[in-house]
């Protein structure tokens, strides 16, 4: 049967694996760190071992870690009695066997450059002494114990310098504030503008040239430091972590907690298997000539799935789980590599910043299955923002600029250096062409249009998840994020005409719906299909069209035949003040004016007839010169019907005018008398005749007129019968418009 063996470091989960016991656990007895060969067998310190009859929880595991227990094993107890060979024991309290070592630790380099000191000291995890008493203090301490300081017994480099700016005096960047504290010798420091480094010597600290003197150096090791060695491909923490020693001067040794040790062996450095003595790896021949850092390594034993004798680039890092390392071992937060600023002092955080790690089997023209291999069609978010729109009403179309983004998921591949700040995530050509992309045709536009993936489209990857762990494989540390919650998004500015069936036959009334309809062309909706949830388009452009106010504009989801599809309505409501200031109300006044006429004498045809059939070219003027402003449609629109009405009624002013002037040369010509030719203006005389039948006679200024009374009818008849029309009319025409 198979059991889970779970690994744990410091109290924290390391690794699961699966063990498949083949046989039941007996025995009397239990045999610890003796192998068959002495290069199994063990050899180290151990504390104890206890073995239970049940898998411990994880929260007892960190208890035992962090020493607030100490159980003992209800199947084996370190208590229970052991036979030591070749062992010496010790009791150390519980107390006292989970303190780290306190006080500082020196590391003592001999003499070097500033910059190679530098170099030592931060990349051990540590910094060059601050003044002349720690510099004192360690060489004190050196004397005292068996190590062996070589020829460094004075003149030690420290951490200050004023290569920045002559005079200030910094320590990794930041000004020293108390420059008495620092131990200047007698007129020190002298101001040269070349001697930008200062150094402990017997008498003092001196200010002198940093290129072109060398001296010792000591690294102060506040607590001892945890490395790490990346790039190996070891899961297991105990193969990756080591610790610093040192037992003479200018030597380094790093132990793991494992088997492995990298040590220095006839002047070049290793990378050993300790248990089994072989070496693993040489470091290449690098200035200066130490392996932390990232370097490159000569396999003598596989790697990763490399053969021996390939080149390797590993990295050795004091650097903690949460920091970065530079090529020259510094340490920066994690977050601020590959944010498009450099914080190394060698510009290696923004080297290798790739976010994709593609698999093997990786082919781009395939699209991604949601759930892997379920039957289930991938949904793409469409999110559409719309910053200008106009309508043409002549050539029925919609312009429109917008920014369309889609975004999916892509559960083949892993991302790596992710940053919560999505435009940091922000993928290059080169990647994005690599990969697959859905493509979304632009349906009711003239022409086979489409996205696009150019130089002006933009993909990110948006981070929506923690890190699922690290590369191992990586010489950096490298998070590593699932692709199955993590999406790609690509955006791009379009600038589209779509075409617009306009319904115009409520013009200038009217409330019209263009739409862009958009129809995923990759693959068929059996895989692919725009989400319904998510998808949403925004509008920030101006509503106030020149014609239209547009309404709220929706997503509408839907499906051809094959292929899933979404429309965008945009609803118009056309604004008819233009209409109304230069259409309606001038043809009502022309047919107030032409109304006006029907109250002219009759007897002054030609002046009646002009004026209306001058109202009617003016009308019939304008009618033409509004058809020509509109597409031409094989309907009847309303503002046509307006026009068409204005002529008619018009046209039947001018009949009610022949008719009237027809009636009254039936009638006979009106009588002037020549004995009043002379009569004056204001000399009227009025009489009516009070025989029934009988013609009325009116004296008016020159002359007598006679008038019969049918003819008065008629007169007032086309004086009622015109506005009847235009009431009539109105009523069903404002009806018509409000409840189409």
């Amino acid at each position: 049967m198979k059991h889970l063996i779970s690994t744990y470091v410091d109290g924290q989960l390391n690794n699961n694996q699966e063990y498949d016991i083949v046989r039941t656990i007996s025995g009397v007895k239990a045999r610890l760190g003796q192998g068959y060969v002495p290069r199994r067998s063990f050899s180290g310190d151990l504390t104890q071992v206890n073995v239970w009859d049940k898998p411990l929880s994880a929260q007892e595991v960190k208890s035992i870690a962090e020493c607030q227990s100490d159980p003992k094993g209800n199947f084996i107890s370190w208590e229970g009695g052991w036979t030591l060979q070749n062992i010496t024991s010790y009791e150390v309290p519980l107390t006292k066997l989970c303190e780290r070592d306190a006080g500082t630790t020196f590391f003592f380099f001999e003499e070097s450059p500033y910059h190679v000191a530098d170099y030592l000291c931060l990349a051990l995890g540590s910094q060059l002494p601050m003044n002349y008493d720690e510099v004192m203090t360690a060489i004190k301490i050196a004397k005292t114990s068996p190590f062996n300081l070589g020829t460094c017994y004075s003149d030690y480099w420290l951490a200050i310098n004023d290569v920045e700016e002559e005079g200030v005096w910094k320590s990794a960047g930041i000004p020293v504030t108390n420059m008495s504290s620092v131990g200047w010798g007698p007129q020190e420091p002298n101001g040269l503008h070349y001697e930008n480094c200062a150094a402990a010597i017997e008498w003092g600290v001196s200010d002198i040239d940093c290129k072109t003197n060398a001296k010792c150096s000591v690294c102060n090791i506040q607590e001892q430091q945890r490395f790490s060695f990346l790039g190996t491909c070891e899961n297991e923490l105990r193969n990756v972590f080591l610790t610093a020693f040192q037992y003479n001067v200018s030597e380094l040794v790093f132990v793991g907690y494992g088997a492995y040790h990298i040590q220095k062996e006839e002047g070049v450095w290793t990378w050993v298997n300790h248990v089994t003595n072989q070496t693993i790896a040489e470091m290449e021949e690098f200035f200066p000539d130490y392996p932390m850092g990232r370097r490159f390594w000569r396999l003598q034993q596989p790697v990763c799935g490399q053969k021996p004798g390939g080149r390797r680039l590993l990295l050795l890092s004091p650097c903690l789980f949460d920091q970065f390392t530079c090529d020259d071992a510094t340490c920066i937060p994690l977050h601020k590599r590959c944010d498009l600023k450099y914080d190394c002092r060698d510009n290696t955080d923004e080297v290798d910043c790739e976010l994709v790690a593609f698999p093997k089997d990786y082919q781009n023209h395939l699209p991604p299955r949601a759930g892997g291999r379920e039957e289930r069609s991938l949904p793409i978010v469409l999110t559409i923002d719309v910053d200008f729109l106009a309508v043409r009403t002549m050539e029925m179309v919609m312009d429109l600029s917008y920014e369309l983004a889609l975004t999916w998921v892509d559960n083949r591949l892993k991302y790596q250096n992710l940053k919560v700040n999505n435009t940091l995530n922000i993928l290059p050509d080169e990647t994005m062409h690599k990969l697959w992309s859905p493509e979304v045709a632009f349906v009711n536009t003239n022409g086979n249009q489409h996205t696009l993936l150019d130089s002006d489209t933009t993909m990110l990857v948006d981070r929506h998840g923690e890190p699922i762990g690290r590369d191992e494989a990586a010489p950096a540390e490298v998070d590593i994020f699932s692709g199955e919650i993590n999406t790609l998004t690509t955006k791009r500015k379009y600038g589209t005409v779509y075409m617009c069936d306009l319904d115009l036959v409520l013009y200038p009334f009217d409330v019209q719906e263009c739409y862009m309809q958009l129809r995923i062309t990759s693959a068929t909706k059996s895989f692919l299909v725009f989400e319904t949830q998510q998808s949403v388009v925004n509008i920030s452009a101006n509503k106030l069209l020149l014609e239209y106010e547009v309404g709220m504009v929706t997503l509408l989801h839907g499906s051809s035949r094959m292929y899933s599809e979404v429309r965008v309505r945009v609803p118009l409501t056309r604004r008819s003040g233009y209409a109304i200031l230069t259409i309606y109300i001038p043809t009502l006044v022309l047919l107030v004016v032409s109304y006006i006429t029907l109250f002219f004498r009759p007897t002054i045809f030609d002046t009646r007839m002009m004026s209306a059939l001058t109202v009617q070219l003016v009308i019939a003027t304008l009618f033409s010169q509004v058809s020509a402003s509109l597409p031409k449609t094989s309907y009847f629109k309303m503002v046509d019907v307006w026009l068409l009405f204005c002529i008619a009624i018009t046209f039947l002013t001018i009949i009610f005018h022949v008719m009237v002037d027809n009636k009254v040369n039936r009638s006979g010509k009106p009588t002037v008398k020549a004995s009043e030719q002379a009569m004056t203006p204001t000399n009227i005389l009025v009489g009516r005749s009070r025989i029934p039948g009988k013609s009325t006679v009116f004296g008016v200024g020159s002359g007598w007129i006679t008038f019969q009374t049918d003819e008065q009818k008629m007169v007032m008849a086309t004086k009622i019968t015109i506005p009847v029309v235009f009431l009539i009319f109105n009523l069903c025409y404002w009806i018509y418009i409000l409840t189409y």
